[in-house]
């Protein structure tokens, strides 16, 4: 079975200030396809940032390569973010864009998942 990278650029903007950046970064996916958005989340998780708020993902190819540990699937990350400094949603405008798809929602300096429990 095909193992497969991602090899990309990410600068990740945290909203206390600052940031963090790397070229040619590489990281183990589940398949041939990842969202930008899940790839944040991915990344933000993978190395456990704090504050994180906007990723700016360029350069993203995908490689056939072997992985170097278990990749981590991308089902459940987020496939959207929402910057609540920008955009004036209330809690149900959130809730209703989180019901085909986990978010991630920037808010008061802090980074948080928000996405439907299927029961």
């Amino acid at each position: 079975m095909a193992q497969y990278r991602v090899k990309f650029d990410f600068v990740v903007y945290f909203t206390n200030g600052g940031s963090l950046s790397a070229q040619d970064f590489r990281l183990d996916i589940a398949d041939e396809h990842i969202a930008d958005e899940a790839l944040a989340a991915y990344l933000i998780q993978d190395m456990r940032l704090l504050m994180a708020g906007r990723v700016d993902i360029t350069n993203k190819e995908i490689i056939q390569e072997p992985h170097k540990r278990k990749a981590i699937s991308a089902g459940g990350l987020p496939q959207a973010m929402v910057d609540l400094s920008k955009v004036d949603l209330s809690a149900a405008e959130l809730v209703a864009q989180a019901k085909d798809y986990p978010l991630r929602v920037v808010a008061d300096g802090e980074s948080y998942t928000l996405s439907r429990l299927v029961v």
